[in-house]
């Protein structure tokens, strides 16, 4: 009885030190926090040993999280939602169905993973996608970029660009009621960045643009 108690007692002390990752005192759920961090990293390892006995490749075996996380595009009362494309790069397109009298709100958002995993029809995704548009009122356009290894930067960019030109077009917008002065783009993490990219690429050929014809300067 003895043996059997050291033994979960070391079990349980590895356990606890595997799962805690030091966090600021103020963070809320920080022991959610914890888990969920525990849980990538236990992935992580399992994609490393899978690679190493020659089961997969890394990414491969992560990738096995976004199929396990796929949700279909499931309509609500509250909510269309539909796959379709956008300039040929696949997108989840959220239309909210709550009547307003004024054009709705825009937003173009690209989901992260390190530009490798991840995807618009992940439950976590399509639950964040899903809120945003009814709560805001705001068509929600989720991109699925095509994504590393397979493709090389910059065609990661590419498909965020060419999505967020093809919504920008005065006729979509018109075709889905949008305002043009209240649209967005957004992501988390390699989507964050894609994000600042676009906005950057955006401005700069406005800019150019609004120089050429207008002879002005854009700051």
């Amino acid at each position: 009885m003895g043996t059997k108690s050291l033994c979960l007692f070391i079990a349980s002390v590895l356990i606890a030190y595997y799962i805690y990752t030091p966090m600021p005192e103020n963070f809320e759920d920080r022991w959610k926090l914890m888990l969920i961090t525990a849980v990538f990293r236990t992935v992580e390892h399992l994609a490393g040993f899978a690679e190493r006995l020659g089961l997969m490749h890394y990414m491969e075996a992560l990738m096995l999280i976004t199929v396990a996380e796929y949700v279909p595009p499931t309509s609500d009362e509250n909510v269309t939602v539909t796959d379709t494309e956008f300039s040929n790069v696949p997108v989840r397109l959220y239309l909210p169905r709550k009547q307003s009298s004024g054009l709705k709100r825009g937003m173009v958002y690209f989901h992260g993973g390190g530009w490798c995993v991840g995807g618009a029809g992940m439950k976590s995704y399509d639950l964040l996608s899903r809120q945003t548009s009814n709560q805001l009122n705001a068509v929600v356009v989720s991109v699925n970029y095509r994504l590393a290894p397979k493709y090389h930067f910059p065609v990661q960019f590419e498909d965020a660009y060419s999505v967020t030109k093809f919504f920008l077009q005065g006729s979509v917008l018109s075709q889905y009621g949008v305002d043009p002065n209240r649209i967005c783009v957004a992501g988390d993490s390699a989507g964050g960045n894609l994000a600042a990219a676009v906005a950057q690429q955006v401005y700069v050929k406005l800019c150019s643009k609004q120089v050429h014809l207008q002879n002005v300067l854009c700051v």
